[in-house]
């Protein structure tokens, strides 16, 4: 399985090699759908009306709002064996922009293995087998730059700047985008939020002369907060629309995710699609958090997401 998934990614990067812009605009945006936070990835990914504190840069810049400190977090994934997924953010609040975060999410394969035909004219078959031809190496950057402010006690607003920049083998791309937020708190616990990705058709500009573009797609969710026996209670819910955001059905996919926290520890479970994740939060210290995901994926094995919160 792990072979199968690393010759599907050499498809992906062959498809920029050959200058395929239609096909590789397909994928543009795959590469910033590993997601950040192992809470929010715990919780199937319906985070975008609980987002707060340094990740929600990522998830939805409004929470940025929120932020009450200066907040560092880490998040680390190793996926498959082969994907190394990496998230840092550092949140401000109270300057001129309002509350900011600086994140920074890379994605890096290496080795992957880029085929040939032992005998390139002819047909595959049986005594003309693939064969290596050389591996290389991928890794994908994006630099969020986010800002949130509250513009009534009950709504607040936020958007993230982002400046891409990939690598594979020797052909290089960069581009640049904009995502924009809200959050609208009805009271009891009750929030709605949407999150507007790529409002520019974010551009991917190539070395080899082609342009990918990430479409436009729209998270909408809800999170309901209440005490419960002496902890509290969260359910969040979410759907997505446009970009490449269908299920194999063709429907818009629905996220949702329960959590309880009691004192310092927090359990969770999230459905994504049809792929399940649990997950465990600690809280050690009053300035330190530590989370860990455990995630499913159609066809693959299970991975893990460790993640650091960190107050100062």
């Amino acid at each position: 399985m792990k072979t199968l998934l690393a010759l599907s990614l050499s498809c992906i990067c062959l498809l920029v090699r050959v200058g395929s812009a239609d096909a590789a605009s397909a994928y543009a945006g795959e590469r910033l759908a590993l997601g950040a936070d192992a809470r929010a990835l715990a919780l199937g990914g319906a985070y975008v009306a609980l987002a707060e504190g340094a990740t929600a840069g990522y998830w939805n810049p409004a929470g940025l709002a929120a932020l009450d400190g200066r907040q560092l977090h880490l998040t680390h994934e190793p996926r498959f064996g082969l994907v190394d997924g990496d998230f840092v953010a550092l949140a401000l609040p109270g300057t001129r922009l309002g509350n900011v975060a600086f994140s920074l999410l890379r994605v890096g394969v290496a080795d992957i293995p880029f085929t040939t035909l032992q005998d390139p004219s002819q047909p595959i078959g049986s005594d003309n087998r693939p064969v290596v031809l050389s591996k290389e190496n991928s890794a994908d950057y994006a630099l969020y730059l986010s800002g949130g402010r509250r513009l009534h006690r009950r709504l607040e607003v936020g958007a993230s700047l982002k400046l891409l920049y990939s690598s594979v083998s020797s052909y290089s791309a960069y581009g640049f985008g904009l995502d924009v937020g809200m959050r609208l708190r009805l009271g009891w616990g009750l929030a709605l939020a949407a999150n507007l990705r790529d409002l520019s058709t974010t551009p991917i500009f190539w070395s080899t002369g082609t342009t990918d573009r990430i479409q436009p797609s729209l998270q909408l969710g809800m999170a309901w907060s209440l005490p419960l026996a002496g902890g509290r209670a969260t359910a969040v819910l979410a759907g997505r629309g446009g970009g490449k955001a269908e299920d194999e059905s063709g429907a818009a996919p629905l996220e949702a995710g329960l959590e309880y926290g009691f004192k310092n520890i927090a359990l969770r479970a999230g459905l994504e699609e049809e792929r399940r994740a649990f997950g465990l939060g600690l809280q050690p210290h009053q300035r330190l958090t530590l989370d860990l995901a455990y995630l499913e994926h159609d066809g693959l094995d299970p991975t893990y997401r460790v993640s650091a919160g960190f107050r100062f």
